[in-house]
């Protein structure tokens, strides 16, 4: 009776001791990681990038699944001029957290420094209605720009206007900022015409009408929802 007791108390503390053990390295671990995040952003600041980029692998090995670690390695390969491991690693880390605008852009931008304007697309397009429909399509719009690919620019434009339905000024000043890029002053009048009927006290606005030789003033404004219509 007297070894069973003693039995069953041993098998108890066994018991607590793990229990208490587990939470213990759990905490220890996320610590470790912590300081390896913390050190990784000193050394980014500080301009070593090298010792950043070894932090940021310990850091993707240990935890692979966390989005922010492979965005900071894939940020930290781009700087350094590392494209295709930045590229996998931005692309890991969008993949592990969809609709996050800031992983795409970065990763956008990533392929064009590595001159893969197509891969960069694809991606545009197949993101466009993440983080909205209308920025999509702005996104989209502006980085087919920035490539030179107009017609397609242009496009994705008009259609973040349509998904707007006449509720939001950004698809107007984007589409006049696209026509006066390309020299389409017809198009880029239009547009700021659309985008002064949300703010008709506009001083930005009223250069702009300046700079295409047009009296600014409040009757100049189109209300873009009866025009969609």
């Amino acid at each position: 009776m007297f070894t069973r007791s003693i039995f069953t108390l041993i098998t108890v503390s066994v018991a607590i001791l793990l229990s208490s053990c587990g939470p213990t390295q759990k905490v220890k671990r996320t610590f470790a990681l912590n300081d390896l995040s913390l050190k990784a952003r000193a050394a980014a600041r500080d301009g070593d990038d090298q010792r950043s980029l070894e932090l940021w692998q310990e850091y993707v090995v240990r935890r692979p699944h966390a989005h922010y670690a492979q965005y900071e390695l894939g940020v930290t390969e781009s700087r350094m001029g590392m494209y295709s491991a930045a590229i996998g690693h931005l692309t890991t880390a969008h993949d592990l957290r969809p609709g996050n605008v800031e992983y795409i852009e970065t990763l956008g931008d990533t392929f064009i420094l590595a001159g893969r304007a197509e891969k960069m697309m694809s991606l545009m397009r197949g993101t466009v209605a993440e983080g909205g429909k209308v920025s999509g399509q702005l996104r989209l719009g502006r980085y087919a720009q920035s490539v030179g690919m107009l017609d397609e620019a242009k496009q994705a434009i008009g259609l973040a206007m349509m998904y707007s339905n006449g509720e939001s000024v950004e698809p107007y000043m984007a589409m006049a900022d696209f026509a006066r890029a390309i020299g389409d002053s017809v198009l880029e009048e239009d547009s700021l015409r659309k985008a002064l009927w949300f703010d008709t006290g506009s001083d930005n606005l009223d250069s702009r009408f300046l700079a295409l030789g047009i009296t600014p003033g409040p009757s100049l404004a189109i209300n873009p929802s009866e025009d969609q219509d």
